[in-house]
């Protein structure tokens, strides 16, 4: 009877261990176990896990090679024992609790510990673990050399999805604020959003002929808010370039000057482009606004690189000179009765 205890005993101990070590090497956070690599006392321990953690199927295999044993020599030198101290039907019901057993105590219970209080487990579980490792280092290169026979899965560590679903989970948990759960979701989009999404139309851009003379342009735009003004060109769908509010104000004093003297590049994409991908040309070439093409060629619209930035944010950049907030709304009413009034660039 006492062989029997013992037997059970270290078969749940065994088991029970072997789940705990799983589920918090699966739920440990790297971004945790960098942060102890600051902390003297935690630094030795948080490298080893984070090796670990690297080329987990080692320690993995290593588990289910210790957890498989002993739930299969358990039982089977637990039955035994049980069979001539329990004839007949009592070998059935301890088969039945014994079962039971290993469910709960060995798998449900160490595993959802693991799970919920990995932050405290983690430290103390990396020696024996890499001690299982070592000492179950042949039966696990084996394993996975038969495993290999079959191919490897090319497979992606972490999909679009599981960050939005862990962002979903940090905000209910507290750990991310509303606002950073939709600056991060805004930002995952930006890779399949078209720029056409979040473009001022062309009816409400606020441009200037190339050929105004700059006392006139000044006159013009002294008061429209705009730091940037598109420069059009015969007519208001050939954009070539823009000039700087604050050039227009210096240069004033040059009245038989045109804009013309002050024109800089502006850059122009089709308006499938992805709002990544104007972000990143634009952060690349210093440039802070882009006029939008359709299909045919045609103006489409303009983009500001604050408009990118209000994409992320989820909200209008206001700052101490803007008297609205929602100055794209603003646009659209004041090109209904003005057409110098326009979207800020």
């Amino acid at each position: 009877m006492l062989v029997l205890i013992l037997v059970v005993f270290l078969t749940l101990f065994i088991s029970a261990n072997c789940s705990l070590y799983e589920a918090v090497l699966y739920s440990t956070r790297t971004g945790a176990l960098e942060s102890a690599r600051t902390n003297p006392r935690l630094r030795d321990r948080a490298l080893k896990m984070l090796a670990m953690r690297k080329d987990i199927s080692a320690p993995i295999a290593a588990i289910l090679v210790l957890n498989t044993i002993a739930n299969t020599a358990g039982a089977t030198v637990a039955g035994m024992y049980a069979a001539q101290i329990f004839p007949g039907w009592g070998v059935v019901a301890f088969s039945i609790v014994f079962t039971i057993a290993i469910l709960l105590l060995a798998e449900i219970m160490p595993k959802t510990a693991g799970a919920i209080h990995w932050r405290g487990l983690w430290p103390w579980i990396v020696h024996p673990l890499r001690f299982i490792s070592s000492a179950l280092h042949p039966l696990v290169s084996a394993s996975q050399r038969v495993g290999s026979v079959f191919g490897s899965a090319n497979t992606t560590t972490i999909t679009e999805e599981e960050i939005l679903a862990l962002v979903k989970i940090g905000m209910q948990e507290g750990e991310l604020s509303r606002d950073e759960s939709r600056m991060v979701r805004n930002i995952i989009s930006l890779e399949e959003r078209p720029v056409k999404d979040i473009m001022t139309p062309r009816r409400v851009i606020f441009a200037l002929d190339i050929e105004t003379k700059l006392n006139r342009a000044h006159e013009t735009s002294k008061d429209c808010g705009f730091s940037r003004i598109p420069l059009y060109e015969g007519d208001r769908e050939h954009v070539i370039g823009y000039a700087l509010r604050e050039d227009i104000e210096k240069g004033r004093a040059r009245r038989r000057h045109s804009l013309r003297t002050l024109k800089r590049e502006i850059a122009a994409v089709p308006d499938t482009t992805t709002c990544l991908n104007l972000l990143t040309y634009l952060l690349k070439h210093r440039g802070h606004i882009a006029i939008v093409h359709d299909e045919f060629g045609g103006l489409s619209g303009l983009v500001s690189l604050e408009d990118l930035l209000e994409t992320i944010l989820g909200a209008e950049i206001v700052d101490e000179t803007d008297k609205l907030v929602d100055t794209r709304e603003a646009a659209r009413k004041n090109a209904r009765s003005n057409p110098g009034r326009r979207k800020k660039n």
